[in-house]
């Protein structure tokens, strides 16, 4: 896993986890946890419209795994998408008239919804693959990817199942990482042949359904939807926590001072501290969140040595990382890398 690049946004559309909010409350916890994880209202983070920073999304699922005692509560959560979720997106994906032409507007505004996750369609040789990949600063993370996978294909099969097509699109999914011991959980969640140690999320589509007419089109409709989520996108405006957000991810190496970013965006460290704290942040904490998650990212690529990440993330020296890691994780750095499965 080697550093991504930095370019695109770090945020992703907050009502895509009410799926996630309502599995967590339908196990009994508390409304005011969810709402403390993301110091914001459930209200508010159902709203149309409102992105947040992808690191909320990574603080989302540590709490969702903490408080279910579930290791794969994104594969159980991803279960309720389908039927719970509706946008702009989710009602194209149904009325476009074949796979081909839903998966095609999937992956042209997929990144709008999901952060640093990016969709394409690739085909070769006759084979047809939908890929996700990681493309941002930080790493949307494996819960999230997990209740991502789930959510597809829930849409794939409900598109054939709502023509009638009693055949499954899905030919078998290749997932990032080794394959866990728990392993049956994922093949019970995804019902298709896994498998591991993919550099990307690929699911390998039917060539004979891709094409096969599932609907009459409706091209008013379509371009309905089109024009709704062209404006949503358009009418979306990033706060300054969004902001600050991205210069942290993209700047981590460099330090990421707060000066350095009032300075970028022209602001008075007073105003910008007093409009980043109206989101309930203080830059020093997204400062220390961004290296928290990033931190275990880059602890995964065995390619890199400590003092490379500690370089990465803008530590000046190792014990100074060692320090804010076991903090954050109650043990080291060294530690946590020979702790994971190889």
């Amino acid at each position: 896993m080697s550093p991504r690049p930095a370019d695109l946004s770090n945020a992703f559309y907050a009502p895509t986890l009410l799926p996630a909010f309502e599995e967590l409350l339908s196990r009994g916890v508390p409304g005011e946890d969810l709402e403390a994880c993301f110091r914001r209202t459930l209200l508010e983070l159902r709203t149309p419209l409102v992105r947040v920073p992808l690191f909320l999304a990574r603080r989302f699922w540590d709490q969702a795994e903490a408080a279910s005692g579930e290791s794969a509560i994104g594969l159980l959560a991803g279960k309720r998408f389908a039927s719970t979720l509706t946008n702009g997106l989710t009602y194209l994906f149904d009325v476009a008239p074949t796979l081909e032409s839903a998966c095609a507007y999937f992956a042209t505004y997929f990144p709008y919804f999901n952060g640093s996750l990016c969709a394409e369609l690739r085909e070769d040789r006759g084979q047809i693959a939908l890929v996700l990949s990681e493309q941002g600063a930080l790493l949307s993370g494996r819960q999230s990817r997990e209740y991502t996978v789930v959510g597809i294909c829930s849409l794939l099969r409900r598109k054939l199942l709502a023509s009638g097509i009693q055949q499954d699109p899905l030919l078998c999914i290749d997932l990032p990482g080794i394959e866990p011991a728990n392993a049956h959980v994922y093949e019970q969640a995804l019902r298709v042949p896994l498998r591991w140690r993919s550099e990307a999320i690929v699911l390998h589509l039917s060539p004979e359904l891709f094409r096969r007419p599932l609907s009459p089109p409706n091209a008013g409709l379509e371009g309905t939807l089109v024009g709704l989520l062209e404006q949503a996108r358009s009418q979306t405006q990033s706060t300054l926590l969004d902001e600050a957000a991205d210069y942290i991810a993209r700047e981590l190496p460099q330090g990421a001072s707060f000066q350095s970013f009032c300075e970028s965006r022209h602001l008075t460290e007073r105003t910008a501290a007093r409009r980043l704290l109206s989101h309930g942040w203080r830059y020093s904490e997204l400062l220390d969140e961004q290296r928290r998650f990033r931190a275990v990212d880059l602890l995964e690529d065995s390619a890199l040595s400590l003092a490379q990440i500690t370089d990465l993330l803008g530590y000046g020296d190792l014990q100074s990382f060692s320090r804010a890691f076991s903090r954050w994780y109650g043990t080291s750095p060294g530690a946590w890398r020979d702790a994971l499965p190889r």
